[in-house]
């Protein structure tokens, strides 16, 4: 995890935190059903950001998908390997 993906990170869960200290206050004050989704909300945004894959790490798999993919020649021209095409 490089330090973008730990302050983006750092914001989902300054975002997250009030929400899910709001979860637990309707759950102590025996709202339950409400505090369970404002929980949940809480968790899911912080799960959400912290397995989601960020743009730049698909954009490099994939380009190192294809700069690694073998068609099956080898590198050579189809045949017996003494260089003619014919």
């Amino acid at each position: 995890m490089n330090i973008l993906d730990t302050l983006t990170l750092f914001g989902t869960v300054a975002l997250a935190a009030p929400i899910g200290l709001l979860g637990v206050e309707f759950l102590v004050g025996g709202r339950t059903a409400t505090g369970v989704g404002f929980l949940a909300v809480a968790l899911a945004l912080v799960a959400g950001g912290y397995f989601r894959p960020s743009l730049k790490s698909i954009a490099a798999g994939r380009v190192a998908d294809v700069a690694t993919t073998d068609d099956g020649t080898g590198g050579t021209e189809a045949g017996d390997g003494d260089g003619d095409k014919g």
